[in-house]
């Protein structure tokens, strides 16, 4: 597993962690399609998200990195996007994941707008309380 600078715009945490599904596309060079998991995550960034399942994940750096889809939708915007697992960090039944994404400029700006909309909802219901 290699190390991880972050050097990105912002990361955002989400007060709860949003429901996602996720499966694997790719590990190395090898095409799969494995069944959905169920994980949360609990922030997010343009370019990397960290996510947490009960499933353990086969990272073995002698077969190569993993490719994941995740799919979850923040507000009302349902995203669907890829990354690649860089680290994993294990407790007694939960594993954590960072993954970094690889998505379009397109889809970045999706990304930035849905949490920027996410944010200012969950800032508004803090207030009213």
């Amino acid at each position: 597993m290699m190390r991880f600078k972050r050097q990105e715009p912002f990361r955002y945490q989400f007060g709860q962690p949003i429901p996602c599904t996720f499966r694997i596309t790719r590990i190395g060079e090898r095409e799969v399609e494995t069944d959905k998991g169920a994980a949360e995550i609990h922030d997010i960034s343009p370019r990397g998200v960290r996510m947490e399942t009960t499933l353990n994940l086969p990272i073995d750096s002698a077969k190569g990195e993993i490719e994941v889809e995740l799919q979850f939708t923040i507000v009302d915007q349902p995203i669907n996007v890829r990354g690649v697992v860089i680290w994993k960090k294990t407790s007694v039944n939960e594993f954590q994941y960072g993954l970094s994404l690889e998505i379009s400029k397109q889809e970045e700006m999706q990304l930035i707008g849905e949490i920027k909309r996410h944010a200012a909802m969950y800032a508004r219901k803090k207030e009213s309380k």
